[in-house]
């Protein structure tokens, strides 16, 4: 899984300045300068998972 040096968010444009952990990712704005965290969901490169959910349990006797 390759991580995007340039990605475009919002309109703006962020290159990649460095990795924080494992799943943070700090961006600096091309026009504005500032920086952002994005995370491997906020890639893209995670699919979102669905929610388990459980069926209330019957009462047996």
């Amino acid at each position: 899984m390759r991580i995007p040096k340039i990605i475009s968010k919002n309109g703006h444009e962020y290159i990649l300045e460095k990795q924080i952990n494992n799943k943070l990712f700090l961006y600096k704005d091309m026009l504005y300068g500032y920086k952002e965290c994005f995370s491997k969901y906020d890639l893209d490169l995670i699919e979102k998972q669905p929610k388990m959910i459980y069926a209330k349990k019957h009462h047996i006797r």
